[in-house]
């Protein structure tokens, strides 16, 4: 079989949201499969996708929609996506796989296979309430979802608010796991209880889709200046200097910016607690991984974090990122802390009954599953479809540093 992977992040050179695909099409490229991939150009393309054309997956690039609008760059920035899809087309895959890191920045690629008639699914890796679809292209977006052979998301939250987006039941769509960078096999001992207690957001630092100042305006309160706990800030993103500013002056001695970890079990042998408020999501992955090195954590109500953290059982649910409603829930959560540990083996035995040890042996099956006998593509429905428009909006995507 062919398989073609299309990436559509265009904001960071990799993320937390190109793991699926990757790492589906290395293994898919291991089993005897023809991969192709085709991502973002930049400068200088990351290690990651360095990497995958060491594996032997042919390696594309096309322009991101993120440049000036002047006349003479749009042009050449047509003739560069022609030559991408046109380079697809000679592919000739039996699918497509689209990658997306919200919920249209893939649909111009999608419209392409439709033209094209290639069989072709879609990844959403995260979805937001700010982001509707504009009356002039919701009715064409729907199209091309349905037109889908499956659409994929990482959470039930972000799949129901994408079926209210498109006004459409996407009955062809499903909930899929990404993968994480823990071992299930190997849990981290259980950091000593010696009076200090530290807490871990693990995140990009991004404060407009993770939260983290909630968090520094909350320690700045009297009542947990006078407690004994740290804040640990893990992760790298745009926003740095505007936290360690922010932290600065609220005179945030306990807060420490620790920069991006690849070691996760580290982080969980030094911490008890994952805090994380985010404002949209997919799945956080720091939430997946914290649940396997069975750390309690306290999140959001907010895409599939209460998902996977179960009120006062695996953690703790503040109903939606505001100060006060996080403030009260870290309360909450303080007052149990001495239930922590027992509340981070719950949170283990949670993700060893609901969460795929091999959750990319899993996808690569369901896209097998999407490709008809003896490497045939599946017929497609309403073959005499014309494309139309889609406004592609920018792709927040998932930043490195810890997810």
């Amino acid at each position: 079989m062919r398989f073609a992977f299309v990436s559509t992040m265009a904001g960071w050179s990799w993320g937390g949201s190109e793991e699926l695909w990757s790492r589906t099409a290395v293994q898919l490229k291991r089993a005897g499969h023809d991969v192709q991939a085709t991502v973002v150009h930049r400068p200088r393309l990351s290690d990651k996708v360095r990497l995958l054309a060491r594996q032997g997956i042919g390696i594309g690039t096309y322009p991101s929609y993120e440049v000036g609008p002047t006349r003479r760059i749009w042009n050449k920035l047509t003739l560069s996506y022609r030559r991408s899809y046109n380079r697809l087309k000679r592919f000739k895959p039996d699918l497509v796989v689209i990658s997306q890191g919200h919920n249209s920045g893939g649909l111009g690629w999608a419209r392409v296979c439709r033209e094209a008639s290639i069989p072709y699914v879609v990844i959403v890796q995260c979805n937001s309430e700010h982001w509707w679809f504009p009356d002039r292209a919701v009715e064409e977006a729907a199209e091309l979802y349905t037109a889908a052979r499956k659409v994929f998301c990482v959470s039930r939250s972000n799949l129901n608010l994408l079926r209210m987006q498109l006004g459409d039941p996407l009955q062809n769509a499903e909930v899929v796991w990404n993968p994480y960078n823990v071992s299930p096999e190997n849990i981290p001992t259980w950091p000593l209880e010696n009076g200090r207690w530290r807490l871990a957001c693990v995140a990009r630092l991004d404060p407009a889709a993770k939260g983290q100042e909630l968090l520094l305006e909350i320690l700045a309160r009297p009542e947990w200046r006078a407690r004994s706990v740290e804040l640990n800030l893990f992760g790298e993103g745009p926003h740095e200097l505007a936290l360690r500013r922010l932290a600065g002056m609220l005179q945030l001695d306990q807060v420490h910016f620790r920069g991006h970890v690849s070691d996760i079990k580290a982080i969980w042998e030094q911490n008890h607690l994952l805090v994380l408020p985010s404002r949209y999501e997919g799945l956080p992955l720091a939430l997946v991984e914290a649940v396997w090195c069975g750390r309690p954590a306290v999140v959001t109500d907010v895409a599939g974090s209460a998902e996977v953290c179960v009120d006062n059982e695996t953690g703790f649910v503040a109903p939606a990122p505001t100060v006060s409603l996080l403030a009260d829930t870290l309360e909450r959560a303080w007052e149990r802390r001495k239930d922590w540990q027992r509340m981070g083996q719950a949170a283990r035995a949670w993700a060893e009954n609901q969460i795929p040890r091999d959750p990319i042996s899993v996808f690569a099956d369901k896209l097998r599953s999407c490709v008809g006998p003896a490497g045939q593509p599946l017929t497609s429905a309403r073959p005499n479809w014309q494309p139309g428009n889609i406004t592609m909006s920018r792709d927040p995507g998932c930043a490195k540093g810890n997810k």
